[in-house]
């Protein structure tokens, strides 16, 4: 006799996980270019002319956000197994998310005196904003595929 899962027992879909954590993933590449490299271009460019060097290697985030998006939405996929399926659990992933690829990381970077704060400050602000919308999109997606 072979072992079957209870039917009320559910699991992970790996394949809505793939497909929403890329369209979230998509998602934070649009509104990261938008916010970066439109909006904040002049002050990182002067960010970075202070520093003498040149903003280079940008798309390097590109890939780095996809995997961002995949994580987030594998991390709500656990998290509705044993929560709910809805807004708290996408934005209780999307905190975790922010907190450890946003927060942290400028936090670490402003005793290093390298950016301005505000400019750092301005990461993690406009990183809370997207990878929340990014979350929600990501749960959606999932709970519907």
């Amino acid at each position: 006799m072979t072992a079957q899962a209870h039917p009320l027992v559910r699991r992970v879909n790996w394949l809505h996980v793939i497909a929403a954590g890329l369209a979230a993933g998509l998602f934070i590449n649009i509104f990261e270019y938008v916010a970066h490299r439109v909006l904040l271009n002049n002050a990182w460019t002067a960010a970075f002319r202070a520093l003498g060097k040149t903003p280079t290697g940008w798309g390097a985030f590109i890939p780095a956000n996809f995997f961002v998006g995949l994580l987030m939405v594998w991390f709500f996929a656990r998290l509705r197994l044993h929560h709910d399926e809805g807004v708290i659990s996408a934005l209780k992933s999307g905190l975790g998310i922010w907190a450890v690829f946003w927060f942290i990381p400028m936090m670490a970077m402003m005793p290093m005196d390298l950016f301005p704060n505000w400019l750092l400050v301005s990461v993690f602000v406009l990183g809370f904003v997207e990878v929340n919308l990014a979350a929600l999109l990501g749960a959606w997606l999932y709970n519907r595929a």
